[in-house]
């Protein structure tokens, strides 16, 4: 087989990439995008039977070390490789249940992305007076499982779902012996009962932050590094992967990894009972990116790839566990392509989960969409439009639609933040518009030729688009697209407010999947069997998701693959 490697495309860099270009009003004056680059003459045309028959530069393994390389040697039961939630779960619930583990990681510290842990049929749920149950909430389970295709294995599913409850009950046990209290995101209630979501997001607070669902999950890696520690583990930071031993020239079971120190030293660990790979997904190497989630290539930004890298948008990891377990044996997952985790939250919404309940318009200024949707679905909407950018107008009265605007962290607790009042959204758009966030006008002419200025949309379309919907509002009915009469706001009384985005890099978290893998977390070979020894949890997982990650179970990923499977896994490895 030939071996292949993309060259890195341009990709996009910024937050929101807005494109100064002149424009009169009623004309879309911007220049056209400019045609891309041809792609390098290859020495025949790609065919299907080629393309199987060529490898990625990814797919190739490593030369070994030899023996008299290898400087230390470190035997224990479970070896787990990375420091993020799923890892430290893994190896705390090992010492937990009376193993012995040792955890290493090519970064420098215990590391958290997100917040949100959900979890089913919980002490914190019974607190509240939730009735939030695996029985209760099967229905909610089933449609999600619809929305997904049934294109996931649905056995992780509902073996987490079954199994969550005990989990995070002992993940709130040591985060309150630590002084830390776990609570509840809000649910969202929609009005035709299409999006709505439980509230079944676990958060952690202590005196120290704000926001729970952005800071609170620091709180909880720093206290499962000092339980590692506490409780016999041993944590070896700076220290990465290299490539997998499977023994039997490759045929039987993986006993070993192999990894370098910061000084370039090679150290062998070696695992009597299990190598669990918590490294994270590979949204930050552009070859696995083309192969496996090609539409959202251009999504990744430079930056990613740092090990330390926590709450980041624009890709994570590089995928250094998908690699070595390709490197063995292990089949890539059935469903394809990868999910990948786009999180839109561009203008002003009553809760973090919900999309723009206004209008959004296209560079051709019209609208494109029922905008009563989830703020992720809106995204992928907008990843259609041309160049993925997307622009908006609300009126002065916008912010009094709503008695209450919700931001991610508010909790049912009111731990930290909580929600905002009319007057004090009607305050963030002034503000907004003073700092460039948003722009303003006396007339909404003036504010489509702001946005016209900034991201080149027709004007004059714009503007029809806006009377036409007003029309509509009056009338009590969307004619074009029949959004629910509760979203249905007018735009008629100024000043008026504007907003322009474009989709890319800066909504990108990451991609989900990777190895074939079974319920138990054991890595899978291409005949669904089960490589011995050899284990993978968190977001690296495969077939956990189908289509994407559509967040209408807040903090599944977090609560399923990186907090139920590890402390599972653990508990079981530990007892074998």
């Amino acid at each position: 087989m030939e071996s292949i490697s993309l060259n890195r495309r341009s990709f996009l860099k910024g937050a929101i990439v807005a494109g100064a270009a002149s424009v009169s009003a009623g004309v879309l004056g911007c220049a056209p995008a400019a045609e891309p680059e041809p792609a390098a003459t290859a020495a025949e045309n790609m065919t299907a039977e080629i393309y199987a028959n060529t490898k990625w530069s990814f797919e190739v393994a490593p030369e070994p070390i030899a023996d008299d390389q290898i400087t230390e040697v470190i035997s224990d039961e479970v070896i787990v490789i990375g420091s993020g939630v799923s890892g430290l779960v893994a190896a705390a619930s090992v010492l937990a249940h009376g193993g012995s583990c040792t955890l290493f990681s090519a970064g420098t510290k215990a590391v958290s992305r997100g917040g949100s842990n959900h979890a089913v049929g919980t002490k914190t749920q019974k607190r509240l007076g939730l009735d939030y149950t695996p029985e209760s909430a099967a229905a909610h389970f089933n449609n999600e499982i619809s929305r997904q295709g049934y294109r996931m294995d649905s056995r992780k599913w509902w073996k987490w779902i079954n199994e969550s409850g005990e989990a995070m009950d002992w993940i709130t046990d040591i985060m309150e012996a630590a002084g830390y209290q776990t609570t509840l995101e809000l649910p969202y209630v929609d009005p035709n009962g299409t999006f709505s979501i439980p509230s079944g997001a676990h958060n952690f607070y202590g005196p120290e932050i704000t926001n729970t669902a952005n800071e609170g999950q620091p709180l909880m890696t720093a206290t499962f590094e000092k339980y590692i520690l506490d409780n016999g583990g041993a944590i070896m930071y700076n220290t990465k992967a290299e490539y997998l031993i499977r023994e039997d020239d490759n045929t039987g079971r993986v006993s070993a990894v192999i990894a370098t120190n910061a000084d370039g030293e090679y150290i062998k660990f070696e695992a009597s009972k299990a190598i669990i790979m918590a490294t994270g997904d590979f949204s930050g190497d552009a070859d696995m990116m083309a192969k496996y989630c090609n539409a959202f290539t251009d999504y990744v930004a430079d930056s990613a790839g740092d090990y330390d890298a926590e709450f980041q948008f624009g890709g994570l990891m590089r995928g250094d566990g998908q690699k070595m377990g390709l490197w063995v044996g292990a089949a890539w997952q059935n469903t394809t392509p990868s999910a990948p985790m786009i999180g839109w939250y561009g203008f002003p919404a009553p809760c973090s989960d919900q999309n723009h309940p206004g209008i959004l318009l296209n560079v051709e200024g019209e609208r494109f969409m029922n905008e009563d949707t989830s703020s992720v679905y809106a995204g992928y909407a907008i990843s259609g439009q041309t160049e993925k950018k997307v622009f908006t107008v609300w009126d002065s009265k916008f912010a009094y639609r709503f008695d209450k605007w919700e931001a991610l962290g508010n909790n049912m607790d009111n731990l930290g933040i909580v929600p905002v009042t009319a007057d004090e959204k009607a305050a963030e758009f002034e503000a907004g518009a003073e700092n460039g966030t948003y722009v303003k006008g006396d007339t909404i002419e003036d504010v489509l030729n702001q946005l016209a200025e900034q991201g080149c949309i027709d004007v004059a379309a714009a503007k029809a688009q806006i009377e036409r919907y007003n029309a509509d509002v009056a009338a009590g009915v969307d004619t074009e697209y029949h959004k629910c009469k509760d979203f249905l706001i007018s735009i008629e009384e100024g000043p008026f407010y504007g907003q322009y985005n474009q989709l890319g890099a800066a909504q990108m978290l990451c991609v989900l999947g990777g190895l074939r893998t079974s319920p138990k977390c054991e890595v899978l070979d291409a005949n669904n069997k089960p490589i011995e020894g050899l284990y993978n949890v968190g977001s690296m997982m495969g077939d956990t998701f189908g289509t994407f990650y559509n967040f209408r179970v807040p903090g599944q990923n977090l609560g399923m693959t990186c907090i139920t499977f590890p402390y599972v896994l653990g508990k079981e490895l530990a007892g074998k």
